[in-house]
C-alpha cells in the first residue's frame, strides 16, 4: 500500500539516547553539543525527507548550520567531521547532506522497510548522477588540456592514480551499493535488527566471509548469531551495525579455532620429542652396560 502522507515529526524510540552511538558521541568533548546539532539536522532535513539543501539546491555551509542551530563556526565543524565518521550523515560531492538513519524514526512501522530502501536509492540515485556528470566534465578537460598541451608544447606525462582516487573510492562504493540492491541472499539463517526487520548477507558477502575465516563454519555461526538475537532482543543491532557485529563474532569463532590448530600442533611436538629422548635413553644406557660388562 502506497504511502502518500507527508511527515513532518520526529518520532525517537525511548532508549534513542542509550544506543552505543549516541553514548560513545555523548561522551566526547563536547558531544552533548554535538548530538545538540544533530537532532536540530534531523528536524531541519524533514521537509526534504532526510536530505539537507538550502531550497532543494544550495548546500549547507557551516555559516549556515551554525545560524540554524544556534552553535558557533568551528564547533560545527568539528561536529560535522565527527558525524560524517561515525555514519550518522553522509555529504556528496555536490554538499548534499543526507541523515542516514532519519528513516527509522518517521511515518509508520507497516512501511519502514519500503521508505528506507527508497531512500538508500536516493542517495545512490544522486551518487550515480554526480559520478556521471564527474565522468563527463573530466573527459571535457581532458580532451581541451590535450588541445593546448599539443598548440603550445610537447605533451606531459601526468600521474593521474592520486588525484582520482577519491572519485574511484565513491565509484566502488556506488557500485557496491548497487550490487548489494540486485544480488540474491545467501541461504543462511536471517539476524533479527533493532526495528524487528530481518537481515542476510549477499551470496557474494558470505563468500567472502567463508574465504576471510577459514577455520569457522560460517553457516552454523549464522544460526548461533539469531538464537543470540532471539534471546538479546535489546541488543539487536541497527541496520548499519550488522556487519560489524558479524565480522567481530567471526573473527573471534576464527581466532578459537586458530588456538586450537596451534595446542594440536604443540601436542604432537611435545609427543614427538618425548619418543625421541625415551629411545636416546635406552640406547645410552645399553652402551654404558656394555662398557660396565667389558
Amino acid at each position: 500500500m502506497p504511502d502518500n502522507k507527508k511527515y513532518y515529526y520526529l518520532k525517537l524510540k525511548e532508549g534513542f539516547f542509550d544506543s552505543e552511538d549516541m553514548k560513545l558521541l555523548q561522551g566526547m568533548k563536547d558531544g552533548y553539543v554535538y548530538s545538540d546539532i544533530l537532532l536540530k539536522l534531523y528536524l531541519q532535513s524533514l521537509r526534504q525527507g532526510g536530505r539537507l539543501m538550502y531550497r532543494g539546491i544550495v548546500p549547507y555551509t557551516p555559516d549556515m548550520i551554525a545560524t540554524i542551530t544556534n552553535h558557533q563556526i568551528g564547533t560545527v565543524e568539528k561536529a560535522m567531521k565527527i558525524l560524517e565518521q561515525m555514519g550518522f550523515i553522509e555529504i556528496l560531492d555536490n554538499g548534499a547532506i543526507y541523515m542516514l538513519d532519519i528513516q527509522n524514526f518517521i511515518g509508520q512501522s507497516s512501511n519502514e522497510a519500503d521508505r528506507i530502501r527508497n531512500y538508500r536509492k536516493t542517495i545512490n540515485l544522486e551518487k550515480t548522477k554526480l559520478l556521471e556528470d564527474s565522468s563527463v566534465t573530466n573527459k571535457t578537460k581532458k580532451i581541451t588540456n590535450d588541445v593546448q598541451m599539443y598548440d603550445n608544447c610537447t605533451p606531459e606525462i601526468r600521474d593521474k592514480r592520486i588525484e582520482n582516487k577519491d572519485k574511484e573510492n565513491i565509484n566502488i562504493f556506488a557500485r557496491s551499493s548497487s550490487k548489494q540492491n540486485s544480488e540474491p541472499e545467501a541461504d543462511v539463517e536471517a539476524l533479527i535488527l533493532n526495528d524487528g526487520t530481518e537481515w542476510k548477507p549477499t551470496e557474494t558477502l558470505f563468500a567472502e566471509y567463508v574465504r576471510l575465516y577459514p577455520n569457522v563454519d560460517v553457516k552454523q555461526q549464522f544460526n548461533k548469531m539469531r538464537s543470540w538475537c532471539l534471546s538479546n532482543q535489546k541488543k539487536c543491532k541497527t541496520l548499519r551495525g550488522i556487519k560489524k557485529f558479524v565480522n567481530s563474532w567471526l573473527s573471534r569463532e576464527q581466532d578459537k579455532g586458530y588456538r586450537k590448530l596451534q595446542n594440536n600442533a604443540t601436542c604432537q611436538q611435545v609427543t614427538a620429542d618425548s619418543d625421541y629422548s625415551k629411545e636416546l635413553f635406552e640406547r645410552l644406557t645399553n652402551e654404558s652396560r656394555g662398557d660396565l660388562n667389558g
